[in-house]
């Protein structure tokens, strides 16, 4: 990535219409922070750069401001190091949506204007504080989805309370690229959600698991399940059966884990299958005994993990 020209310089490549829409989202997010919009109806393009380059600063910082802390730490990352093409590579998600913002353009090679690379550096270490506590909500949300996977808006509205700035929650839920639930004036809900029948049941089943914010917040971090028992005895039993370190639980973790328990709370079959699959090629097995073993212990853990029809309680204490 190079650093070179002024952001106004690239703002003049761009169409009236590319250029209006950095103005449209500006604008959220002056909805959001409460500051002034700007009305651009009658403005020529040259009115608009010269408007764009003029609110840089205010729009950069507020834009910043609804990074979550990983998108935080890789734009960091982008401005005070020299990204390798394998970093660009392993962060293209996030790198495409600073291209889309006219944030980052595109030409032989991905280019900052060195007007906002300098503002930048300004303006993360101003925001890091903020983005850190409000990291907490984005993954306490993502908590309550997985949790529940759709949950009405009283009652959502009940577990955040207590929340500072909480009527700012929902505005900076909508504009956050990331999300993958849908909100409407209802309801909250998992875009893995789709059968009709099944949501209209689980809306009217008001008998909600009380979580604390910490344990939404575990959720969301995939972090839940270090708490569980069954998930305690499992890296108890890998550690006699194997030469098993603890830097080999975030192994575990990411490849057996947490694919089986939060990135599948919707498709129990297909789970179970990957499960089977995934521990297959991992482990070496001298017999299928041990192979059975863990796969149950695995299972085990789910039974102790929120399930959306049991509206966040695990099976385990449903059947209690």
């Amino acid at each position: 990535m190079d650093i070179f020209g002024e952001y106004i310089d690239y703002l003049q490549r761009l169409s009236k219409e590319k250029l209006q829409l950095i103005v449209d989202d500006y604008n959220k997010l002056a909805n959001i922070y409460n500051f002034a919009s700007i009305n651009t109806k009658k403005m020529k393009k040259e009115d608009l750069i010269h408007k764009i380059d003029e609110i840089k600063n205010e729009y950069f910082k507020y834009f910043i401001m609804s990074l979550d802390l990983n998108d935080y730490n890789i734009l960091k990352y982008l401005v005070n190091k020299k990204p390798s093409k394998e970093y660009i590579e392993e962060n293209k998600s996030f790198i495409d949506y600073l291209v889309t913002k006219n944030i980052l353009f595109l030409e032989q090679e991905l280019m900052m204007a060195r007007d906002v690379w300098i503002l930048f550096k300004d303006l993360l270490k101003s925001t890091s504080k903020y983005v850190k506590n409000w990291d907490k909500i984005y993954k306490m949300v993502d908590g309550i989805i997985i949790a529940y996977g759709v949950v009405s808006r009283k009652h959502f509205e009940e577990i955040i309370s207590n929340i500072e700035d909480k009527e700012l929650i929902i505005p900076k839920l909508e504009y956050y690229y990331k999300k993958e639930y849908i909100i409407d004036k209802r309801k909250i809900m998992s875009n893995k959600l789709t059968n009709k029948k099944k949501i209209s049941a689980y809306l009217k089943d008001d008998n909600y698991r009380v979580f604390t914010i910490k344990e939404f917040e575990a959720l969301g971090n995939s972090t839940y399940h270090h708490s569980i028992k069954c998930y305690k005895r499992f890296i108890k039993m890998l550690k006699t059966n194997y030469v098993f370190r603890n830097s080999d639980i975030e192994f575990v973790d990411l490849n057996i884990i947490i694919p089986y328990l939060y990135n599948s709370l919707n498709e129990e079959v297909i789970a179970k299958k990957n499960l089977e699959e995934t521990v297959t090629t991992l482990f070496e097995f001298k017999g299928d005994k041990l192979k059975k073993k863990i796969l149950e212990e695995i299972k085990k853990i789910k039974l102790e993990f929120p399930l959306w029809e049991y509206r966040g309680y695990s099976r385990g204490e449903k059947n209690e």
